[in-house]
């Protein structure tokens, strides 16, 4: 949060994902054995749940009684009053994927259901990119919901992801067809951000009127696969968290534990937008061959009482 310091974190259940997170494999419904939880953190380390609730009818306050599955979020600030803020969660319910949209008041240990909305375009959602309280764009990493076609589309590299918008009124539209495995997405200012796993490689789109994307350039990475982006506000700067050995982190994502492998690996870049083209200049920040964090998924600045420092 830019304007607390805090930091916020979609939390999954580590059991039920280890057949979840490869390309390729089903979600293990039979070790669920709790709801995904959002978390708060402060710079000291400490940290609390913020629980999810809905609204009843009568106005009473329950638990969020749907399928709660997290994977990318975003968090949209009312420019009124940036204490309220309302948080985009791709979600990953039986049978379909869908966006559940929560509002949240700075300090409240709770955040409120607004709606949950799914369409048949929104068919493989990754991440999420929050434009208002009702408007985003979302990215459709593969075009197939089928295991083996999933699989077979990213190793073999094929242009079939996309990324989605939705508008105030809630009606959904393809802003961008044709990208391979688009992953993270951000914005800074009038230009959206968008790393494609397969290429490897960070795209800068311009929205249009219609608010399609339009390509302005990209910067590939010849070594390494970007995952999530996060625009440091101050400056525009992205902090890119990427995979060095995509084999070996598949395999991890099967048997992730609190052991420490030595032949994943993660590095992360920070990119830097240049002033003469629609690319930008590349700084390695951490390079670890997999025995400090085998695997990462997104990098963050946190500045929060005269204390600044990397998540």
């Amino acid at each position: 949060d830019p304007h607390t310091g805090l930091a916020y974190l979609a939390c999954g259940n580590l059991a039920a994902r280890q057949r979840w997170l490869t390309p390729g494999d089903a979600y293990d419904v039979s070790r669920e054995t709790e709801m995904d939880r959002v978390y708060v953190m402060r710079e000291d380390d400490t940290y609390n749940v913020i629980q999810l609730l809905e609204e009843t009818a009568v106005g009473t306050l329950i638990p969020f009684s749907q399928s709660l599955r997290l994977h990318g979020f975003d968090i949209h600030w009312d420019p009124a009053n940036p204490q309220h803020m309302t948080f985009m969660f791709v979600n990953h319910q039986p049978g379909h994927a869908a966006v559940s949209i929560f509002t949240y008041a700075h300090g409240a240990n709770y955040m409120v259901h607004v709606e949950t909305v799914a369409t048949d375009l929104l068919h493989s959602p990754n991440n999420i990119l929050a434009m208002s309280q009702r408007a985003f764009y979302a990215t459709n990493d593969i075009k197939f919901d089928h295991h083996i076609m999933r699989t077979l589309s990213t190793n073999m590299r094929l242009a079939h992801g996309s990324v989605v918008y939705r508008n105030e009124t809630g009606s959904f539209s393809v802003a961008l067809a044709g990208i391979r495995y688009p992953n993270g997405i951000a914005r800074y200012k009038s230009q959206i951000y968008v790393a494609s796993c397969s290429d490897p490689s960070v795209h800068i789109y311009r929205a249009n009127a219609d608010n399609s994307l339009e390509l302005q350039g990209r910067t590939i990475f010849p070594d390494s696969i970007p995952d999530n982006l996060f625009v440091d506000p101050q400056n525009g700067q992205i902090y890119a968290t990427t995979f060095l050995k995509s084999r070996e982190t598949h395999k991890l994502f099967h048997n992730p534990s609190l052991e420490t492998s030595r032949i994943a690996g993660t590095r992360i870049l920070r990119l830097t937008l240049r002033n003469d083209a629609p690319s930008f200049d590349i700084e390695s920040l951490l390079v670890d061959s997999g025995e400090l964090m085998p695997t990462a998924t997104i990098a963050a600045v946190q500045r929060r009482n005269q204390i600044q420092r990397m998540l």
